[in-house]
């Protein structure tokens, strides 16, 4: 395995941990509450993450191909813009009824970690400079394993920062 594929491989497994530690500091009655400055409960943000993992894991092990008139690392200073602005927030209505709510963190951690597992043995065997063409993303378009791998860093950072105001927003009303 290369040098980078691993060092990018780590930091997923870096992510995955702290995610899911994050997770499991939040009491049960705090995961699925709601007000009127949180549209989404934090179970809904941790089902819409592993809703939108899913699909990169689909992409991730579907076909590759060669890239054409651009580097590998093209996209990143996109998706960075995108995902680690923090002082963009962009608002999105909370889900009617996800396809998957999940009642227990510990049930959605095994499924989050599965997902993220199976994503790395996607990319065992891969080129991570070629693109994948099995998922264009509606923002970003094709991306190459080495932006995917960045994109779910960067994407599941963001959703810690919208979890920690969520969390601290629900520190704050009263009881």
């Amino acid at each position: 395995m290369d040098v980078e594929k691993n060092r990018l491989l780590q930091d997923l497994d870096t992510n995955t941990t702290l995610f899911l530690d994050i997770l499991d500091t939040i009491p049960d009655r705090k995961l699925h509450a709601r007000n009127e400055k949180t549209a989404w409960s934090i179970m809904e943000v941790a089902a819409h993450m592993l809703m939108i993992e899913e699909t990169v894991c689909r992409a991730l092990q579907g076909e590759t191909r060669p890239l054409d008139g651009r580097e590998p690392d093209a996209k990143l200073p996109q998706l960075e813009s995108v995902f680690l602005d923090l002082q963009t927030r962009t608002q999105y209505r909370a889900p009617e009824n996800s396809a998957v709510t999940y009642a227990d963190v510990r049930k959605f951690a095994t499924d989050f970690r599965a997902n993220r597992e199976a994503i790395k043995q996607a990319l065992a065997n891969k080129d991570i400079h070629q693109e994948f063409a099995g998922y264009e993303h509606p923002h970003f378009g094709f991306l190459t394993g080495l932006e995917w791998l960045h994109y779910l860093v960067a994407h599941t950072e963001r959703h810690l920062h919208q979890i920690n105001r969520i969390e601290s927003v629900l520190n704050n009303r009263p009881a």
